[in-house]
């Protein structure tokens, strides 16, 4: 089986580029940035289909360049790929003769930006990256790099579980004296409906992202209780969104909390679907689904939010 974080993605639209983009994309004022941000997931599309065909270069947020290649056609907007960290490695032979070579250590990257998805799953193998949090911020430089003159940027952000945020209270039995939200631009509508109404209707009435703290009587800790349909609906929100949520315990000055992060809800699937994607090997008709449909199925049939 091949364990994998689970990612969502979100698009940023750039109002006005800094001086350097400026210079570098010196048409960007003719690009209607609020047609790139409807046509988001098309775009991304478009790049991602491209890249099939011929490989973009991948790199991290310092320029470090990754390889990386689609392992199978895609279909119905889910794509396939490994992202390896190439790295040089020195052979020793019997006659202590030595060669170097090119070790690509590699996983694999399942993108879905089917509408209503828009979802990554990075496979955790550590011995090509110790950790899915360098993948992930691989493609986010890269895909912020490819939408640039799009204006428009991609964030990801790793799913957790809302037990996280009732675990920590467990642990803090003094409380919170502060607990901070933040919840980015829409983008998301399987995230957005199992929140409040009005948290939504704020961020488009506003047009932006949304940081709200509820804050203690000098002495005090925030009343949070697992029974309140609103609250609970919350730190779901937050927690299936990927947004950490800030937390300062009463008698522990100085010392916030981000619950969430470095936690991440891993879901399995078979190796040998990957296998069979590679081989194009066909299921038999009324026998079962193919093995790139087993993918499809994996990546859409997730809850929009966790509880383990």
């Amino acid at each position: 089986m091949s364990g994998f974080a689970i990612y969502n993605y979100n698009f940023l639209r750039i109002i006005r580029p800094n001086e350097e983009y400026q210079l570098e994309f010196p048409d960007w004022v003719k690009v209607n940035v609020q047609e790139s941000f409807e046509n988001r997931q098309q775009l991304l599309e478009e790049l991602l289909l491209t890249d099939f065909e011929k490989p973009f270069p991948f790199e991290n947020a310092r320029k470090k360049p990754y390889w990386h290649k689609q392992i199978v056609k895609p279909q119905d907007n889910v794509y396939v790929m490994r992202v390896a960290n190439v790295t040089n490695v020195t052979i020793t032979d019997e006659h202590l003769k030595s060669q170097k070579y090119a070790d690509y250590r590699n996983c694999l990257v399942i993108i879905d930006n089917r509408p209503g998805i828009q979802r990554i799953a990075i496979e955790r193998k550590s011995t090509a990256f110790s950790h899915t949090k360098t993948v992930a911020n691989i493609l986010e430089a890269s895909f912020c790099k490819l939408l640039k003159s799009k204006l428009l940027k991609v964030e990801l952000s790793a799913v957790y579980s809302s037990n996280v945020f009732w675990d920590m209270l467990k642990k803090y039995p003094n409380g919170f004296s502060k607990v901070t939200f933040h919840f980015p631009h829409l983008n998301l509508d399987r995230l957005t409906k199992v929140m409040d109404k009005y948290l939504k209707t704020a961020r488009e009435d506003w047009d932006s992202d949304l940081d709200f703290t509820f804050g203690a009587n000098e002495g005090g800790a925030v009343k949070i209780d697992p029974e309140n349909s609103r609250q609970t609906a919350l730190i779901a929100g937050a927690s299936g969104a990927g947004a950490w949520i800030k937390m300062l315990p009463n008698g522990e000055k100085g010392k916030a909390i981000l619950c969430g992060k470095n936690q991440f809800v891993v879901r399995e699937l078979d190796s040998e679907v990957f296998n069979n994607l590679v081989i194009g090997a066909q299921s038999i008709p009324g026998m079962g689904q193919s093995a790139m449909d087993k993918v499809k199925s994996f990546m859409k049939d997730m809850p929009d939010t966790f509880t383990h």
